[in-house]
């Protein structure tokens, strides 16, 4: 039962990362946002942008996690 369970979480992760996509485009985004400011901003900002780059991590998995969880849903009300 804990290796089916296991198997789960793997095929979820799977499938956020590499079937969806949206999640590492997202990861990029970020990444590029927080380059951009960092060029851009004086050094007092700078110093805050990693605060920047988890908040904008943070939000992009819960957004994903969020999606996955209304296609899990959708997918297990048609198999009803």
């Amino acid at each position: 039962m804990f290796s089916g369970t296991l198997k789960g979480v793997g095929d979820a992760v799977w499938g956020l990362l590499v079937e969806d996509g949206s999640l590492a485009v997202g990861i990029v985004a970020a990444l590029a946002v927080t380059w951009v400011a960092a060029v851009l901003f004086a050094d007092p900002l700078r110093d805050q942008l990693g605060w920047l780059l988890l908040a904008m991590l943070v939000v992009l998995v819960v957004l994903n996690l969020r999606a996955a969880g209304r296609a899990a849903r959708r997918k297990t009300a048609e198999a009803s």
